[in-house]
Formats: C-alpha cells, structure tokens, sequence
C-alpha cells in the first residue's frame, strides 16, 4: 500500500473516517455529572461550533461519520472489573460506581447540545476509555477501507489519546484538530496533544481539514 507523506493525502474523504468521541452531556453539560462535580465545562462547550462544523463537513465531501459514546453505570454492573471500579473509587470519585455515569437510556449519556448523528451513521458504544477496546469500531473502519482517522471530542489527554494511540498501533494514520478536542484542564489538554504529535499522528486544525475538502469555512 502507498505511503501517504501529506495531510491532503492523508485526509482524502473517500479513505478517512471522522470519528466523534464521548461529547456527552454527562461530560459537557453544566448539569452532568462532571459540571455538577465542579469540572470546568466551558472548554469542552466552546468546542460544539467546530464539531458541528466537521460533521457537517464530512457528509458533504462523503467522508464516514462514525460516534462514539459512553456507557459505564449500569444496574447489574454489567460492564465494569474490579480493576476499573478500584480506579474509579481511588482517583475518580466514585463516578460511575457511587455516581451513575453515562448510564445506558439516560440523559447524561446523550450526545451534547447540537452535535448529533444523522439516522444512518454509526454509534459505537464503549465501556473504556480506548474506543477500539471491546467495541465494533474496527470493524466499521476496515468494512469502509479507512486509512485515516480524523479524530475528535473529549477528553484530550483520556479518551482522545486512548484511541489515537490504539489507532496508530493498529496501522491507521492519526490526524487531530487542535481545535475540536477538548479537556477541563489547559495543561493535560496540552500534554496530550504533545504526545499525540510526537508518537502516534499528526496535528491540524478545523479550518485546515474544511481547506483540504473544498468546504467553505
């Protein structure tokens, strides 16, 4: 297969998949369970317009759209070890074991604000961080021939950079828009752009992608 060495090649629509991760209300709502906990959600807000603007982007040039959303908390504890229920009693406050999160049918597992699926675009559900882990999004990617992952969302320097380091281990291009990703915290959002430019893909920004696609900023 021919390397691809440019981000215009790298981003051609019909082999790159726009991959939306966890912009949940339960993550982005003043209201969810991060925004009531005292996480400052303004900067996972002030990333809708640009998200919107990539969804919107990709339907028009053809490129796939593929969501990806949380479900943690559950009745039955169906989805989580021992191992992630004694992380989450020790660093995370209990949040999706004392604190329901992102529980299946719930508001806080809702897609936030504007940024919403089309009926006829997948929805891969996750219980860890890494979305490749235990899900079915590989498998829509090979389905579709993808090369490139054009990834986006929240968190930064969690879910984004679980899923930009399994996506290059696994021989995809990585491209990330600065500007369509999202921490509560400058300098982990920071750190983790670093380590994605250094180790596992490439950095661009929103109105860069719209330039290479042809859409009008």
């Amino acid at each position: 297969m021919k390397m691809l060495t440019t981000i215009e090649e790298k981003l051609k629509p019909e082999h790159t998949a726009l991959i939306i991760i966890d912009y949940q209300n339960d993550f982005c709502h003043d209201d969810g369970v991060l925004g009531k906990a005292g996480y400052n959600t303004k900067p996972l807000q002030a990333i809708e317009a640009n998200l919107i603007r990539l969804a919107d982007a990709a339907r028009q040039v053809g490129t796939l759209v593929v969501w990806v959303r949380n479900a943690y908390t559950t009745k039955n504890n169906l989805y989580l070890s021992p191992v992630y229920i004694e992380q989450a009693l020790r660093r995370f406050g209990g949040r999706s074991v004392t604190t329901p999160l992102c529980e299946p049918g719930s508001w806080g597992q809702d897609f936030y604000g504007r940024v919403q699926p089309q009926p006829d675009e997948a929805i891969v559900t996750k219980h860890r961080f890494n979305a490749f882990v235990g899900t079915d999004l590989e498998v829509i990617l090979r389905a579709k021939s993808i090369q490139t992952v054009l990834i986006c969302g929240v968190t930064t320097n969690i879910c984004v950079e679980s899923t930009a380091r399994h996506a290059f281990f696994v021989d995809y291009y990585v491209v990330v828009p600065t500007d369509a990703v999202a921490n509560w915290e400058k300098p982990a959002h920071d750190a983790a752009l670093a380590n994605i430019n250094f180790g596992f893909g490439q950095l661009t920004t929103v109105d860069e992608v719209l330039s290479i696609w042809g859409v009008a900023r």
